[in-house]
């Protein structure tokens, strides 16, 4: 048993279902997280598997936590550390390879399946396209069926809006990941400012990677914009939004 789960998963990089943190994770034996774990950003949650062991005490399974830093659209494996998850002993019941793959896919996630329902919608936009001008095709797409359509700055249905502008930009945190490998660069996100200067309906188009992402949304959203104008009312309007992360000077 032990050597048929170690020909199927030694060597592989998969995705924590969960995307949970933490470099120890307990599991019962139908794969329901035991310890303490929150969960955190997808791109930070890959273990490269190097060894799984089965006992009388369950299923151990050690290898190397993985970050993801996307470099000219293509990702890219960073190790971030050490990761072991136990898995409680599955009753005498459960004696096959198969049987024990399905309380793994609990916990792992196989290469093939869709993380769009897994992930914030932000994170969709990215799923769905291939570069940059799909991916804001896709959002653009989900924009067309609001209520009230923001418009684009170049081609407004009559005179020409002001932009926006910024009034307050907090900092993105960095995450200690990113932060310990000196990771740099552009997150670049497709956002609408609404009439009352906030920013909405966010989607990322071009990550960065290893959580910074996130924080660029969280950090738009606790910012403040003052509104486009068209012949002087407030109105919506889409735009790209570029956050550069600098941790080293």
């Amino acid at each position: 048993m032990e050597a048929q789960l170690n020909t199927t998963y030694k060597s592989k990089a998969l995705l924590l279902r969960n995307f949970y943190s933490g470099n120890d994770l307990k599991y019962d034996q139908d794969g329901k997280l035991l310890s303490s774990a929150s969960s955190g950003s997808w791109t930070l949650a890959s273990i490269e598997i190097r060894r799984v062991a089965v006992s009388a005490q369950g299923i151990e399974i050690v290898g190397n936590r993985l970050g993801t830093l996307f470099q000219n659209e293509k990702p890219l494996p960073v190790m971030i550390g050490k990761l072991k998850i136990h898995i409680g002993r599955p009753g005498s019941n459960v004696d096959t390879e198969a049987a024990l793959r399905s309380i793994l896919n609990k916990i792992l996630i196989e290469p093939g399946e869709d993380l769009r329902p897994l992930l914030p919608e932000y994170w969709r936009y990215y799923l769905t396209g291939t570069d940059v001008q799909s991916r804001k095709a896709a959002w653009e797409a989900n924009l067309e069926k609001s209520k009230v359509v923001p418009l684009k700055l170049a081609n407004a249905p009559t005179g020409t809006p002001i932009p926006p502008r910024v009034v307050s930009a907090p900092d993105p945190k960095y995450t200690k990941e990113a932060e310990s490998h000196g990771i740099e660069g552009l997150s670049v996100l497709g956002i609408v400012v609404d009439t009352t200067g906030r920013a909405v309906d966010i989607g990322i188009l071009e990550p960065l990677g290893m959580g910074l992402d996130e924080q660029a949304v969280l950090a738009l959203r606790q910012g403040k914009f003052r509104p486009s104008t068209l012949n002087g009312q407030p109105v919506p309007i889409r735009i790209n939004y570029e956050i550069n992360f600098r941790c080293c000077p």
